[in-house]
């Protein structure tokens, strides 16, 4: 596959992985955010912990993750008209 972007393969192998854990289409978008998710809580946690006092850092990682973790819920639904 050609990808325009260096994000082109994130995109296709998000679903992908998420297909293969779930097994249905219907779940493999939720999981495969799920899995970028922890990723980037893992990476976070650490930088953060590490770079800041734990009692600073760690609560910080844990809001940006909920600031990650909620945008995808965060869009208004779209108003059908006829």
């Amino acid at each position: 596959m050609d990808f325009h972007t260096s994000l082109g393969a994130l995109t296709f192998y998000t679903p992908a992985a998420g297909y293969g854990l779930s097994g249905s289409m219907g779940g493999a978008m939720a999981v495969g955010m799920a899995i970028v998710i922890l990723l980037f809580a893992a990476v976070a946690a650490e930088i953060l912990g590490s770079r800041m006092h734990k009692a600073l850092g760690l609560p910080l990682a844990a809001f940006l993750l909920l600031l990650v973790a909620g945008r995808g819920s965060c869009h208004p639904r779209p108003s059908v008209t006829n």
